[in-house]
Protein backbone atom coordinates (compact mmCIF):
# COMPACT_ATOMS: atom_id res chain seq x y z
CA UNK A 1 0.00 0.00 0.00
CA UNK A 2 1.42 3.43 -0.88
CA UNK A 3 2.36 6.23 1.89
CA UNK A 4 -1.07 8.56 2.57
CA UNK A 5 -0.31 11.37 0.23
CA UNK A 6 0.36 15.29 1.64
CA UNK A 7 -2.68 16.67 2.89
CA UNK A 8 -4.30 13.05 3.66
CA UNK A 9 -2.67 12.22 6.76
CA UNK A 10 -4.38 14.21 9.07
CA UNK A 11 -7.70 13.35 7.23
CA UNK A 12 -6.93 9.79 8.11
CA UNK A 13 -6.08 10.70 11.74
CA UNK A 14 -9.42 12.76 11.98
CA UNK A 15 -11.74 10.23 11.12
CA UNK A 16 -9.36 7.73 13.43
CA UNK A 17 -10.06 9.85 16.35
CA UNK A 18 -13.98 10.21 15.25
CA UNK A 19 -13.96 6.38 15.49
CA UNK A 20 -12.17 6.69 19.06
CA UNK A 21 -14.75 9.26 20.16
CA UNK A 22 -17.56 6.96 19.04
CA UNK A 23 -16.22 3.62 20.65
CA UNK A 24 -15.66 5.71 23.82
CA UNK A 25 -12.08 4.88 23.66
CA UNK A 26 -11.31 7.61 26.26
CA UNK A 27 -14.40 7.33 28.67
CA UNK A 28 -12.39 9.55 30.75
CA UNK A 29 -12.77 12.27 27.75
CA UNK A 30 -9.33 12.82 27.53
CA UNK A 31 -7.78 12.89 24.34
CA UNK A 32 -4.07 11.81 24.20
CA UNK A 33 -1.52 14.34 24.34
CA UNK A 34 -0.66 15.48 20.73
CA UNK A 35 2.72 14.39 21.91
CA UNK A 36 1.34 10.79 22.09
CA UNK A 37 -0.73 10.93 19.52
CA UNK A 38 2.35 11.50 17.15
CA UNK A 39 4.23 9.08 18.43
CA UNK A 40 1.45 6.21 18.33
CA UNK A 41 0.23 7.14 14.66
CA UNK A 42 3.74 7.56 13.38
CA UNK A 43 2.75 11.23 11.79
CA UNK A 44 4.33 14.89 12.46
CA UNK A 45 2.95 17.06 15.28
CA UNK A 46 1.67 19.22 12.35
CA UNK A 47 -0.26 16.72 11.39
CA UNK A 48 -1.59 15.81 14.96
CA UNK A 49 -2.80 19.71 15.10
CA UNK A 50 -4.45 20.35 12.07
CA UNK A 51 -6.63 16.58 12.75
CA UNK A 52 -7.56 18.03 16.23
CA UNK A 53 -8.69 21.47 14.66
CA UNK A 54 -10.79 19.32 12.03
CA UNK A 55 -12.33 18.15 15.27
CA UNK A 56 -12.36 20.99 17.14
CA UNK A 57 -14.55 23.10 14.17
CA UNK A 58 -16.60 20.24 13.85
CA UNK A 59 -17.70 21.00 17.50
CA UNK A 60 -16.79 17.05 18.46
CA UNK A 61 -13.96 18.16 21.13
CA UNK A 62 -12.59 21.07 22.72
CA UNK A 63 -8.78 22.62 23.87
CA UNK A 64 -8.45 23.66 27.24
CA UNK A 65 -5.47 25.98 28.05
CA UNK A 66 -2.19 23.93 29.70
CA UNK A 67 -4.80 20.94 29.98
CA UNK A 68 -5.22 18.98 27.03
CA UNK A 69 -8.10 18.48 24.48
CA UNK A 70 -11.59 16.95 25.53
CA UNK A 71 -14.49 15.40 23.98
CA UNK A 72 -17.40 17.46 24.53
CA UNK A 73 -19.37 16.43 27.60
CA UNK A 74 -23.07 14.85 26.58
CA UNK A 75 -24.93 16.81 28.97
CA UNK A 76 -28.52 15.16 30.50
CA UNK A 77 -31.34 15.68 27.10
CA UNK A 78 -34.87 16.24 28.11
CA UNK A 79 -35.68 15.25 24.24
CA UNK A 80 -36.43 12.05 21.78
CA UNK A 81 -33.90 9.33 21.46
CA UNK A 82 -32.26 9.00 18.06
CA UNK A 83 -30.66 6.15 16.90
CA UNK A 84 -28.45 6.68 13.75
CA UNK A 85 -27.00 4.09 11.64
CA UNK A 86 -24.34 4.16 8.93
CA UNK A 87 -22.23 2.61 7.15
CA UNK A 88 -19.24 4.47 7.97
CA UNK A 89 -17.29 6.45 9.78
CA UNK A 90 -15.05 7.80 7.11
CA UNK A 91 -15.20 8.89 3.53
CA UNK A 92 -18.47 10.69 3.16
CA UNK A 93 -20.09 10.15 6.14
CA UNK A 94 -18.23 12.56 8.78
CA UNK A 95 -19.65 15.41 7.24
CA UNK A 96 -23.77 14.17 7.65
CA UNK A 97 -22.98 12.68 10.64
CA UNK A 98 -21.95 16.16 12.08
CA UNK A 99 -25.03 17.85 10.63
CA UNK A 100 -26.84 15.12 12.28
CA UNK A 101 -25.25 15.92 15.51
CA UNK A 102 -25.49 19.84 15.23
CA UNK A 103 -29.08 19.27 14.90
CA UNK A 104 -29.71 16.72 17.77
CA UNK A 105 -27.76 19.22 19.81
CA UNK A 106 -29.46 22.22 18.80
CA UNK A 107 -33.05 20.20 19.58
CA UNK A 108 -32.24 18.59 22.64
CA UNK A 109 -32.48 15.23 21.52
CA UNK A 110 -30.51 12.45 22.36
CA UNK A 111 -27.94 10.38 20.31
CA UNK A 112 -26.92 7.05 19.15
CA UNK A 113 -24.57 6.41 16.79
CA UNK A 114 -23.30 2.68 15.17
CA UNK A 115 -21.31 2.23 12.08
CA UNK A 116 -22.26 -1.14 10.10
CA UNK A 117 -19.49 -1.50 7.52
CA UNK A 118 -21.74 -1.94 4.46
CA UNK A 119 -22.62 -5.31 6.17
CA UNK A 120 -26.03 -6.44 6.53
CA UNK A 121 -25.61 -8.48 9.52
CA UNK A 122 -24.33 -5.91 11.74
CA UNK A 123 -26.98 -3.44 10.25
CA UNK A 124 -29.57 -5.77 11.90
CA UNK A 125 -27.93 -6.08 14.86
CA UNK A 126 -27.31 -2.63 15.22
CA UNK A 127 -31.25 -1.69 14.68
CA UNK A 128 -31.82 -4.42 17.01
CA UNK A 129 -29.35 -3.10 19.68
CA UNK A 130 -30.82 0.93 19.26
CA UNK A 131 -34.19 -0.42 19.64
CA UNK A 132 -33.59 -2.42 22.96
CA UNK A 133 -31.46 0.57 24.31
CA UNK A 134 -34.52 3.39 23.78
CA UNK A 135 -34.07 4.64 20.28
CA UNK A 136 -37.86 6.59 19.62
CA UNK A 137 -36.84 6.91 15.84
CA UNK A 138 -34.19 5.87 13.48
CA UNK A 139 -31.74 7.66 10.78
CA UNK A 140 -30.54 4.92 8.54
CA UNK A 141 -28.12 4.20 5.75
CA UNK A 142 -29.48 0.73 4.90
CA UNK A 143 -27.69 -1.65 2.75
CA UNK A 144 -31.16 -1.86 0.74
CA UNK A 145 -29.54 -3.52 -2.76
CA UNK A 146 -28.52 -6.53 -0.50
CA UNK A 147 -31.75 -7.28 0.86
CA UNK A 148 -34.68 -8.92 -0.99
CA UNK A 149 -37.54 -8.16 1.54
CA UNK A 150 -36.21 -4.35 1.82
CA UNK A 151 -39.58 -3.23 2.20
CA UNK A 152 -40.69 -6.17 4.86
CA UNK A 153 -37.39 -5.48 6.70
CA UNK A 154 -38.09 -1.76 7.25
CA UNK A 155 -41.98 -2.13 8.30
CA UNK A 156 -41.06 -4.63 10.45
CA UNK A 157 -38.43 -2.28 12.67
CA UNK A 158 -41.98 -0.75 14.14
CA UNK A 159 -41.08 2.70 14.56
CA UNK A 160 -40.45 5.72 12.59
CA UNK A 161 -37.61 6.36 10.47
CA UNK A 162 -35.59 8.16 7.56
CA UNK A 163 -33.43 6.94 5.09
CA UNK A 164 -30.63 9.23 4.80
CA UNK A 165 -28.80 8.45 1.15
CA UNK A 166 -31.24 5.40 0.49
CA UNK A 167 -34.45 5.22 -1.07
CA UNK A 168 -36.59 2.70 -3.23
CA UNK A 169 -37.08 3.79 -6.93
CA UNK A 170 -40.83 2.87 -7.23
CA UNK A 171 -44.76 2.77 -6.63
CA UNK A 172 -43.56 1.35 -3.12
CA UNK A 173 -40.71 3.95 -2.05
CA UNK A 174 -43.31 5.50 0.99
CA UNK A 175 -40.69 5.93 3.10
CA UNK A 176 -39.25 9.14 4.67
CA UNK A 177 -35.91 9.96 3.26
CA UNK A 178 -33.62 12.50 2.73
CA UNK A 179 -30.84 12.04 -0.03
CA UNK A 180 -28.81 14.03 -2.42
CA UNK A 181 -30.01 14.71 -5.78
CA UNK A 182 -26.98 12.85 -7.60
CA UNK A 183 -28.65 13.45 -10.96
CA UNK A 184 -28.82 16.81 -10.62
CA UNK A 185 -25.02 16.63 -9.66
CA UNK A 186 -24.36 15.12 -12.79
CA UNK A 187 -26.61 17.95 -15.08
CA UNK A 188 -24.19 20.53 -13.11
CA UNK A 189 -21.60 19.19 -14.41
CA UNK A 190 -22.56 18.62 -17.66
CA UNK A 191 -23.72 22.76 -17.50
CA UNK A 192 -20.13 23.68 -16.08
CA UNK A 193 -18.50 21.86 -19.37
CA UNK A 194 -20.97 23.34 -21.97
CA UNK A 195 -19.62 26.42 -20.25
CA UNK A 196 -16.25 26.12 -20.78
CA UNK A 197 -17.18 24.99 -24.56
CA UNK A 198 -16.74 21.10 -24.08
CA UNK A 199 -18.94 18.70 -26.42
CA UNK A 200 -16.77 15.78 -26.61
CA UNK A 201 -17.67 14.13 -22.73
CA UNK A 202 -16.72 11.23 -20.46
CA UNK A 203 -18.36 9.86 -18.09
CA UNK A 204 -15.84 7.01 -15.96
CA UNK A 205 -17.14 5.64 -12.42
CA UNK A 206 -16.39 2.76 -9.91
CA UNK A 207 -19.62 0.39 -9.45
CA UNK A 208 -21.98 2.32 -6.78
CA UNK A 209 -25.94 2.86 -6.42
CA UNK A 210 -25.22 6.36 -6.98
CA UNK A 211 -22.70 6.19 -9.76
CA UNK A 212 -26.20 5.25 -12.13
CA UNK A 213 -27.82 8.47 -10.82
CA UNK A 214 -24.78 10.81 -11.54
CA UNK A 215 -24.44 9.36 -14.89
CA UNK A 216 -28.44 9.67 -15.70
CA UNK A 217 -27.96 13.54 -15.10
CA UNK A 218 -24.85 13.48 -17.50
CA UNK A 219 -27.13 11.93 -20.15
CA UNK A 220 -29.65 13.84 -19.88
CA UNK A 221 -27.95 17.24 -20.08
CA UNK A 222 -26.68 15.81 -23.22
CA UNK A 223 -29.61 14.66 -24.99
CA UNK A 224 -30.84 18.38 -24.55
CA UNK A 225 -27.74 19.41 -26.70
CA UNK A 226 -28.26 16.32 -28.83
CA UNK A 227 -25.36 14.93 -27.68
CA UNK A 228 -24.31 11.37 -25.90
CA UNK A 229 -21.26 10.38 -23.53
CA UNK A 230 -17.97 10.02 -26.16
CA UNK A 231 -17.39 7.62 -23.62
CA UNK A 232 -19.43 5.72 -20.78
CA UNK A 233 -17.31 3.14 -18.48
CA UNK A 234 -18.09 1.82 -15.07
CA UNK A 235 -16.21 -0.99 -13.57
CA UNK A 236 -14.87 -2.00 -9.73
CA UNK A 237 -12.81 -0.22 -7.90
CA UNK A 238 -9.96 1.21 -9.66
CA UNK A 239 -6.58 0.92 -9.99
CA UNK A 240 -3.26 3.10 -11.29
CA UNK A 241 -4.32 0.84 -14.68
CA UNK A 242 -7.64 1.25 -15.29
CA UNK A 243 -7.12 4.69 -15.06
CA UNK A 244 -4.07 4.79 -18.37
CA UNK A 245 -6.68 2.18 -19.72
CA UNK A 246 -10.18 5.10 -19.25
CA UNK A 247 -7.17 7.77 -20.50
CA UNK A 248 -6.51 5.65 -23.84
CA UNK A 249 -10.62 5.30 -24.57
CA UNK A 250 -11.22 8.74 -23.95
CA UNK A 251 -8.00 10.37 -26.26
CA UNK A 252 -9.35 7.47 -28.83
CA UNK A 253 -12.91 9.19 -28.78
CA UNK A 254 -11.23 12.80 -28.71
CA UNK A 255 -12.79 13.51 -25.40
CA UNK A 256 -11.82 17.25 -23.75
CA UNK A 257 -13.11 16.69 -20.91
CA UNK A 258 -14.76 13.79 -18.45
CA UNK A 259 -17.04 13.13 -15.20
CA UNK A 260 -15.63 11.22 -12.70
CA UNK A 261 -17.32 9.28 -9.93
CA UNK A 262 -16.02 9.68 -7.84
CA UNK A 263 -12.79 12.15 -6.77
CA UNK A 264 -10.62 9.21 -5.99
CA UNK A 265 -11.23 8.11 -10.05
CA UNK A 266 -10.80 11.21 -10.97
CA UNK A 267 -7.55 11.92 -9.39
CA UNK A 268 -6.10 8.66 -10.99
CA UNK A 269 -7.07 9.58 -14.38
CA UNK A 270 -5.39 13.22 -13.37
CA UNK A 271 -2.39 11.42 -12.90
CA UNK A 272 -2.59 9.30 -15.15
CA UNK A 273 -2.86 11.99 -17.97
CA UNK A 274 0.05 14.08 -16.04
CA UNK A 275 2.07 11.17 -16.28
CA UNK A 276 1.30 11.09 -20.18
CA UNK A 277 2.51 14.78 -20.42
CA UNK A 278 -0.97 15.96 -21.18
CA UNK A 279 -1.74 19.26 -19.51
CA UNK A 280 -4.48 19.16 -16.81
CA UNK A 281 -6.80 21.42 -17.95
CA UNK A 282 -5.23 22.20 -21.26
CA UNK A 283 -5.68 18.95 -22.88
CA UNK A 284 -8.34 17.35 -20.66
CA UNK A 285 -10.39 19.01 -18.30
CA UNK A 286 -11.83 17.18 -15.43
CA UNK A 287 -14.46 17.10 -12.73
CA UNK A 288 -14.58 14.94 -9.45
CA UNK A 289 -17.80 13.91 -7.46
CA UNK A 290 -18.00 14.16 -3.69
CA UNK A 291 -15.97 16.63 -3.34
CA UNK A 292 -13.98 14.27 -0.56
CA UNK A 293 -10.23 14.29 -1.21
CA UNK A 294 -9.78 17.15 -4.25
CA UNK A 295 -6.94 18.59 -2.59
CA UNK A 296 -4.82 15.31 -3.01
CA UNK A 297 -4.81 15.86 -6.89
CA UNK A 298 -2.29 16.47 -8.67
CA UNK A 299 -3.89 19.63 -10.32
CA UNK A 300 -6.56 20.85 -7.46
CA UNK A 301 -9.95 19.09 -8.63
CA UNK A 302 -12.94 20.77 -9.43
CA UNK A 303 -16.22 18.71 -7.68
CA UNK A 304 -19.67 17.87 -7.19
CA UNK A 305 -20.30 18.40 -3.81
CA UNK A 306 -23.34 17.25 -2.16
CA UNK A 307 -24.50 19.34 0.80
CA UNK A 308 -23.90 16.52 3.72
CA UNK A 309 -23.97 18.05 6.82
CA UNK A 310 -27.46 20.11 5.37
CA UNK A 311 -28.63 16.21 4.83
CA UNK A 312 -28.21 15.41 8.10
CA UNK A 313 -29.82 18.41 10.16
CA UNK A 314 -32.94 17.76 7.14
CA UNK A 315 -32.66 14.39 8.50
CA UNK A 316 -33.22 14.91 11.99
CA UNK A 317 -35.68 17.32 11.28
CA UNK A 318 -38.05 15.34 9.60
CA UNK A 319 -37.30 12.71 12.15
CA UNK A 320 -37.92 14.82 14.94
CA UNK A 321 -41.62 16.09 12.76
CA UNK A 322 -42.42 12.58 12.43
CA UNK A 323 -42.00 12.10 16.06
CA UNK A 324 -43.97 15.13 16.72
CA UNK A 325 -47.31 14.28 14.63
CA UNK A 326 -47.48 10.82 13.68
CA UNK A 327 -50.10 11.46 11.14
CA UNK A 328 -48.41 14.25 9.26
CA UNK A 329 -48.40 13.27 5.66
CA UNK A 330 -45.16 11.68 4.76
CA UNK A 331 -42.29 13.57 3.37
CA UNK A 332 -39.30 13.24 1.20
CA UNK A 333 -36.41 15.62 0.35
CA UNK A 334 -33.68 15.66 -2.11
CA UNK A 335 -30.86 18.19 -1.59
CA UNK A 336 -29.06 19.48 -4.63
CA UNK A 337 -25.41 19.26 -4.27
CA UNK A 338 -22.95 22.20 -5.61
CA UNK A 339 -20.14 22.49 -7.88
CA UNK A 340 -16.82 23.60 -6.38
CA UNK A 341 -14.54 24.84 -8.93
CA UNK A 342 -11.21 24.33 -8.75
CA UNK A 343 -8.06 23.78 -11.43
CA UNK A 344 -8.85 20.78 -12.78
CA UNK A 345 -11.63 22.44 -15.35
CA UNK A 346 -10.84 25.15 -17.85
CA UNK A 347 -10.77 28.63 -16.99
CA UNK A 348 -11.31 29.85 -20.37
CA UNK A 349 -12.72 28.08 -23.44
CA UNK A 350 -10.78 25.69 -25.15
Amino acid sequence: MSEPKRGEKFRLLADELRRGIAEVRWPEGRLPTEQQLSKEQGVSLNTVRRAVDLLVNEGLVYRRQGSGTYVQAEQPRSGPVVGVIVPSMTYYYPRIIAGIESEVSRNDAQLLLRSTGYDVAQETQAVESMIAAGAQGLLIVPELAARSDAHAYLERLGLPLVLVERRFRSGGDIHEFVCSNHAAGGYIAARHLFSLGHSKIAFLARSSPHAAEVAHGLREALAHRGLEPAVDHTAGRWTAADAESCLDRLLAAGCTAALCFADREATLLIAAAVKRGLSVPGDLSVIGYDDEIADLSAVPLTAISPAKQAVGRLAVQTLLRRLADPDAPLQQHLVVPTLAVRESTDIHSP
